[in-house]
């Protein structure tokens, strides 16, 4: 299957590259490698929640709901408030509410107000919760070691710190302005 897609992706990246390379042409100040890794980053991240969605899905949960879940299993205790979850899982907090509504009412997380502070809520993880984590976590582990197998330790750890690069400087860049439509 993982082949069958990499012919598949091979293709789509081919055409994207001529693409661009004919893009280029009319347009010759194009930054053509940027803008290519951002495409190829794009789909990639694209491809790879499909990839993990598929592994989810027959469990009944959602990619978005099932980061929530470990990411709250990962915390001292199962236990969280909401808006440190958002960072964490990276949610919104409008879809961070919808999420753990959906987990609630699946009895994997509990959500009670917090006793220090009113104002804020608390969310744990349930034994279900956490029973779904254990046996579905590891079904995730040899489709990713598939995944990464071509790849050495030292060039994932150099791939690794290059991309937490790249995230530092996309966020501390300067925000695009919207372009005003010429009337």
């Amino acid at each position: 299957m993982v082949s069958m897609q990499m012919n598949n992706t091979e293709t789509q990246f081919d055409k994207l590259e001529k693409n661009l390379h004919a893009l280029s042409t009319r347009m010759p100040d194009l930054p053509l490698s940027e803008v290519m890794l951002c495409r190829l980053t794009m789909h990639l991240g694209r491809e790879m929640a499909t990839m993990l969605d598929q592994q989810i899905r027959p469990f009944g949960i959602a990619e978005a709901e099932f980061r929530v879940l470990t990411t709250l299993f990962s915390q001292p205790e199962g236990v969280a408030h909401p808006s440190d979850l958002c960072a964490r899982a990276a949610q919104s907090p409008a879809n961070m509410s919808r999420i753990c509504d959906a987990l609630v009412s699946r009895d994997l997380i509990t959500r009670v107000m917090s006793a220090h502070d009113r104002r804020r809520m608390v969310l744990r993880i349930t034994e279900q919760g956490e029973e779904l984590v254990r046996r579905l976590l590891p079904t995730m582990f040899a489709p990713l070691r598939d995944l990464y197998s071509g790849i050495s330790e030292e060039e994932k750890r150099h791939l690794i710190s290059q991309l937490k690069g790249l995230y530092a400087r996309m966020l501390e860049a300067p925000k695009l302005e919207a372009v005003e439509r010429a009337e």
